[in-house]
């Protein structure tokens, strides 16, 4: 017998490895002697597609509350330089944060105008 591998489902008796059944915003970490996967909540910074999927890690621009499961967006007027984050951050006066911004940038209107 060969140990089931994690995000795997083993149940007994079973010739080969199935994937986990976790639901999206979950992810299976490991195996218990039962054979059945655990699922846990998909980490703060991550997005899980459910499945055995392991968690993948928010691209810059993007954030993901604990268990949501997808990495949203910046919203407009907030910006994210780092992976893995859970939140966005509020964009400085002085700067422009389009939808989905890694960075700020910095404001092109001309001295009197907005």
């Amino acid at each position: 017998c060969t140990r089931c591998q994690a995000g795997r489902f083993c149940p007994e008796g079973a010739s080969r490895e199935l994937d986990a059944t976790c639901a999206p915003g979950t992810y299976a970490d490991m195996t218990d002697t039962s054979g059945e996967p655990d699922c846990f909540a998909c980490p703060a910074g991550s997005s899980c597609a459910g499945g055995g999927a392991a968690p993948a890690e928010c691209a810059p621009g993007t954030a993901a509350q604990r268990g949501k499961g997808v990495c949203t967006p910046c919203d407009v007027g907030t910006y994210q330089p780092s992976s893995g984050a859970a939140s966005c951050l509020a964009c400085s006066p002085g700067f422009f944060c389009p939808e989905g911004s890694s960075a700020q940038l910095p404001a092109s209107c001309p001295a009197g105008t907005y």
